[in-house]
């Protein structure tokens, strides 16, 4: 039964396969995960949001179920700000508005007599 692409939104490419939520969710809450979570954060995280990924990728998947995929797609679209605000705190690497002057210079003589 093919869905009809009109009705998506245009951000659907940030959705997962079904099975990677669920894989998600037994990855946190297996033990060695949450040694790792506790020892790194000191407390352990809450993993439902991986088990209702999963079931409402399954109600899209299924039932063709919009406003689970829209479920899916604002918990994927929150995951994808924090990282990149997380990335932007980053003060250890500094961004550039362009590359560096010698980017476009030619290569060494040696380079060229490989060829």
């Amino acid at each position: 039964m093919a869905i009809d692409q009109s009705n998506l939104p245009k951000d659907i490419w940030l959705m997962r396969p079904c099975e990677i939520y669920k894989e998600e969710y037994r990855d946190c809450k297996r033990l060695l995960s949450r040694f790792y979570q506790y020892y790194v954060d000191g407390t352990t995280k809450d993993c439902s949001h991986w088990l209702a990924d999963f079931n409402n990728c399954m109600a899209f998947r299924k039932n063709r179920d919009l406003n689970a995929m829209e479920a899916v797609l604002s918990s994927e679209r929150n995951r994808r700000a924090e990282r990149l605000q997380m990335a932007r705190e980053n003060n250890v690497w500094e961004y550039r508005n362009s590359p560096p002057a010698q980017w476009f210079s030619s290569l060494p003589s040696f380079s060229s007599a490989e060829r």
